[in-house]
């Protein structure tokens, strides 16, 4: 009997200790803005086709490219963009949608993924994409990661890509890291 007794109040105590550390950490809320460029080379097209619309002739083409993000910390690193895009070639507007991977230069361990889906217009040389990007940015030491959604343009010229992560200091192409979430019970 004395041990049951013991059991059932170490099991309460126990239990008192846990849902006060949780109380206590409770979810952290939390909305930073970031930015981010970046720059790669194509690696491949591993696969590319041409038909006939309506409206023209297009291209469907799979891409992958090579580089590196740079700026904001929990952002930096090695990168590697598969992008998908159909294009009209004869008026210039399409879309595009890919993934982008990032990982830490030192570790390789993956920093953050990201989907891209964006509009495609190109002119004689240049290919611009203007889209979203959503994905998971991975904690890095003190900093928080979270939800990443961000505007996202991009500069293609031959097989060099150059893009923007939301925008430094602008309202006009914003871009944040989000975490948390208001606990159920009301408002604290």
């Amino acid at each position: 009997m004395r041990r049951l007794r013991l059991w059932v109040v170490l099991t309460i105590v126990t239990g008192g200790f846990a849902v006060s550390a949780v109380a206590g950490v409770g979810p952290q809320q939390r909305t930073d803005p970031v930015s981010a460029v970046l720059a790669g080379n194509r690696l491949a097209v591993p696969y590319e086709r041409t038909c006939s619309g309506d409206d023209g002739q297009y291209r469907q083409a799979l891409e992958t490219y090579g580089g590196t993000v740079t700026g904001d910390p929990r952002l930096t690193g090695p990168a590697m963009l598969v992008l998908t895009s159909f294009t009209n070639t004869t008026t210039g507007n399409g879309t595009a949608a890919g993934t982008l991977v990032v990982r830490d230069p030192t570790t390789h361990d993956l920093r953050f993924r990201a989907t891209i889906q964006g509009v495609v217009t190109t002119g004689d040389v240049v290919t611009n994409i203007k889209g979203l990007m959503t994905g998971l940015v991975r904690d890095r030491g003190t900093q928080p990661g979270g939800r990443l959604v961000a505007n996202f343009q991009a500069i293609g010229v031959g097989t060099t890509l150059y893009g923007g992560i939301g925008g430094e200091g602008t309202t006009t192409m914003p871009a944040v890291i989000q975490n948390g979430y208001c606990p159920l019970g009301g408002a604290s």
